[in-house]
């Protein structure tokens, strides 16, 4: 592949990287990480899809079975395994190349392995891309809860090819916008009216606009990274919607939902929350629900709900403080606020309508 123009995103915090945004970047990706000892790990769908490129990075290849319950305690001592019986050493580089599920396990393993190796980031899906990629949060699920376990832990660097998005399949590919239509709410409300206008154009996968949706969404997750590092406070709005999503996803065995699936589910209950509470008007629902259905996101569990299992779960979330819920709300397109004190009734109303 010929390397197009990359676009570069420094990121601010506590160890400083870069974020290299383009098409075609194969070649550049093998040419910066040549002279590190690398050790790849990455999932079955994408070593059936990328092996030649995964072998040209390192002869160190660890390959775990592809899903959302594969992110475990198993698959993380797997990792030590494999990296011990590699001779990987504190001077190493974990890269992790794949989805959400293995940013997350590949990161949580460099930031305990001889208390910290090097890390890099080669997201292939459009979720890793515009989110988990980006600020240095890892983790695994333990207990049937979402990333219960876990660490801040900033990668030396992240490659983000849109290349990689031409194989991806439809479900999981469309799951994704569920984060991006989240920036446009929370905080970018241009980012959302340019979404709406190029529904058509982001169903065919044209990287002229992808480029735009990715870089745009990446740089407002490094705004808020560099502001809230830990998540002590104002980066808690990126979690819009998923208070409710994570539940869901727990409540159905994680089997049901992709997580962007998820989160647009609970994206439509935080607007209504939000309007229950007289921040925004019932246009606004109607806006983001429009935009979800659209883009071809769900909009309701088709599921029989356990309103109060649900809740019950919603409590158990790593972001609620001193065993109260937070919510992040909306007071209209392009801006949020973090809520601590929404009515149990209110909420439990909410999980049982059928919107």
């Amino acid at each position: 592949m010929q390397t197009a123009d990359i676009k570069q995103i420094d990121v601010k915090v506590s160890k400083p990287y870069t974020v290299y945004v383009g098409e075609g970047l194969h070649d550049f990706i093998k040419s910066e990480l040549k002279e590190k000892r690398i050790y790849v790990v990455t999932d079955s769908n994408v070593y059936e899809l990328y092996r030649d490129f995964l072998k040209d990075l390192s002869s160190y290849v660890f390959v775990f079975e592809a899903g959302e319950e594969r992110k475990n305690y198993s698959t993380l001592l797997k990792i030590y395994d494999f990296l011990i019986e590699n001779g990987a050493d504190r001077y190493s580089y974990a890269v992790g190349v794949g989805g959400g599920v293995v940013g997350d396990v590949a990161g949580f393993a460099a930031s305990t392995y001889m208390r910290g190796i090097g890390l890099y980031h080669i997201p292939t899906s459009l979720l890793a891309m515009v989110d988990s990629s980006i600020g240095g949060k890892t983790g695994i699920n333990y207990h049937g809860l979402k990333n219960i376990v876990g660490s801040f832990y900033q990668p030396n660097g992240v490659f983000v090819d849109v290349d990689f998005l031409k194989t991806l399949p439809e479900r999981e590919y469309i799951s994704a916008f569920a984060e991006v239509v989240k920036y446009g709410i929370i905080m970018d409300a241009s980012l959302f009216e340019f979404l709406e206008r190029n529904v058509e154009l982001i169903r065919k996968r044209e990287n002229k606009v992808l480029k735009i949706v990715v870089e745009r969404s990446i740089k407002n997750k490094v705004d808020i990274v560099e502001k809230d590092e830990k998540e002590k406070g104002q980066r808690a709005i990126l979690n819009f919607g998923h208070t409710f999503a994570h539940a869901i996803e727990s409540f159905t065995g994680y089997s049901r939902y992709l997580h962007g699936e998820a989160v647009a589910i609970g994206m439509v209950k935080a607007m209504r929350v939000s309007q229950r509470m007289g921040l925004v008007k019932e246009e606004d629902v109607e806006r983001v629900r429009k935009l979800l259905s659209d883009l071809g996101l769900p909009l309701k569990m088709e599921e029989e709900k356990d309103a109060y299992r649900i809740f019950q779960i919603m409590l158990k979330d790593k972001k609620n403080k001193n065993s109260s819920l937070r919510f992040v709300l909306t007071k209209g397109i392009g801006s949020s606020i973090i809520a601590g004190s929404v009515r149990e009734d209110l909420i439990l109303d909410v999980i049982s309508e059928d919107t």
